[in-house]
């Protein structure tokens, strides 16, 4: 009998445990990840896709409520960290003059910092400008509480391209590995900088170095001309390799019977955007002109060689050669000369 007795007790004490089959007080529940943000929940969450506007509000009644008393509309993003990124928030109510804002919570409700870029406009704030991992975040507008009742709001998210880090980051490991004397390498680093281009079209970097691949190794002038040109309009040069006479005076029958430059020298000419600059070997500037400054511009040949000629509001001429003197280049110079910085035409 006290077996029996022992295993009737043992029963009834594991019954009153919390099982809710066996009846008896049931167990406090578990909590779960908690987010010490909310101290109300929101409704289920919408997804954000690049370039496309989406609708939403902010009504007490619906919305969440964050711990220090703002509603929010919370949306969900996939990205990847080197995403540069362009949050823009407006209400469709300007009448209620309720300001907006924006909160991005990623893993852990680890919240990332964001900035204010202009009105209505929020960027990522991070030291890379991007966010800290690929995955899918969470993208909240909020606004404080207010007795003018639901503030009906767009968001949309614009892609810009690469964050400057990952671009650059990107742009140095293509080109260490590059070999101009190589041509498999220049076929490869052009591929990996037009993919690089393709994916991040407001850095120059990546169109200056495509454009003297394809002028210089693959003698394909529109590629080079298209290259440059985009360069040009994100900030950066067309660049090419020049000769020159020292005193920048035209070719002449050298001593040997050859057409040349009496005072040979070699340099670079870089266009950009309203300007142009003549340097020399050793990349020391020589010479700059804006759009202003010049008077006149036209090419001419000696014997086979085709020259550019700039003559400015001063009356100084500058005659320059490029590298291999082929018509070609020099109409390549002309045109981009005249379209960037002259502006006139071609």
């Amino acid at each position: 009998m006290l077996p029996l007795l022992s295993l009737s007790l043992s029963l009834e004490v594991y019954a009153q445990g919390g099982d809710p089959n066996l009846g008896g007080n049931k167990p406090a529940p578990t909590p779960g990840p908690k987010d010490s943000k909310l101290s109300s929940p929101a409704p289920s969450p919408h997804t954000l896709a690049f370039g496309v506007e989406r609708k939403g509000k902010l009504d007490p009644k619906t919305s969440g409520k964050t711990a220090s008393g703002s509603l929010y509309e919370e949306m969900i993003l996939k990205a990847e960290s080197e995403d540069s990124l362009s949050f823009h928030i407006k209400s469709n109510d300007p009448s209620l003059n309720t300001p907006l804002g924006l909160q991005i919570l990623g893993r852990n409700n680890a919240e990332v910092a964001v900035a204010k870029a202009s009105p209505g406009e929020f960027k990522i704030a991070t030291p890379t400008g991007g966010l800290p991992a690929n995955g899918d975040y969470r993208v909240r507008v909020t606004c404080p509480i207010n007795g003018k009742g639901a503030v009906p709001f767009t968001i949309k998210v614009d892609r810009l391209g690469l964050t400057s880090t990952a671009y650059n980051e990107r742009f140095s490991k293509i080109y260490e590995k590059y070999n101009e004397k190589d041509p498999a390498s220049i076929e490869e680093t052009a591929v990996k900088l037009e993919r690089l281009a393709k994916d991040a079209p407001n850095y120059p970097t990546a169109f200056e170095r495509l454009g003297i691949i394809y002028l210089e190794s693959r003698n394909d002038m529109g590629k080079a001309e298209l290259a440059f040109a985009q360069a040009i309009k994100t900030g950066g040069v067309a660049r090419f390799a020049i000769s020159y006479d020292g005193k920048w005076r035209q070719m002449a029958k050298l001593r040997s019977g050859d057409t040349g430059f009496e005072d040979r020298r070699t340099g670079w000419l870089r266009i950009k955007a309203g300007m142009l600059t003549l340097h020399d070997a050793r990349d020391k500037m020589l010479v700059t002109m804006n759009s202003q400054q010049i008077q006149d511009l036209s090419k001419s040949l000696a014997v086979t060689y085709s020259l550019v000629q700039i003559t400015t509001n001063t009356r100084k001429t500058y005659i320059i050669a490029p590298e291999r003197m082929r018509q070609v280049d020099a109409d390549l110079v002309v045109k981009l000369i005249q379209n960037h910085v002259t502006g006139k035409a071609y």
